[in-house]
């Protein structure tokens, strides 16, 4: 079995500031230097982070709440990579992350399932859609995606994932973004 180096890191998406100064905490998962990450869901204000430790300052009640974050999804993270190095030859960044965020392989993702859709439109083309249809189909899924890449840093997301919130971020998206 070949080694394979892994890394953890959490970081803050300076450039996704909030209106009271706080930032999203991101995950960083490398493999073989390539990496993923994903959003913790969390969010703390820069002053209160240690960028070379990867953790919360101070004995606050929230820093002691991310922190305890910060150490259980890495623990959990090993505990992933280890159970695919097992089970499979070769592990990348995206199947940890996919496994510790319980995407996988036989749960279908938004732009999979958007993709398939639109390879089936367009063997209709011509029989009950046009030509035009399939490209506008072709076209918001390419919105989306770059969505996806741009609010979520991901190259896909799981359908249980999509929520209220995240339709109505798309639609700002598209109606700022992409006019």
């Amino acid at each position: 079995m070949k080694r394979s180096t892994f890394k953890v890191l959490f970081y803050l998406k300076r450039d996704k500031q909030k209106a009271n100064g706080s930032v999203p905490l991101f995950c960083r998962i490398t493999v073989d230097g390539k990496e993923t990450r994903f959003g913790m869901k969390r969010d703390i204000h820069p002053k209160f982070w240690a960028v070379k430790a990867g953790k919360a300052l101070g004995r606050t009640g929230e820093a002691i709440e991310i922190n305890a974050l910060v150490d259980n999804t890495k623990a959990a993270l090993y505990r992933v990579y280890r159970d695919l190095q097992e089970k499979e030859n070769s592990v990348t960044a995206e199947k940890v992350r996919n496994a510790f965020l319980g995407i996988d392989g036989k749960q279908q993702n938004l732009l999979e399932m958007f993709g398939q859709h639109n390879r089936e439109r367009e063997l209709l083309i011509g029989k009950s859609i046009t030509k035009s249809t399939c490209d506008k189909y072709r076209i918001t899924c390419d919105h989306l995606a770059a969505f996806l890449k741009d609010k979520y840093s991901l190259s896909d997301i799981s359908l249980k994932e999509i929520n209220h919130k995240f339709i109505t971020d798309f639609e700002l998206f598209l109606l700022t973004s992409r006019g």
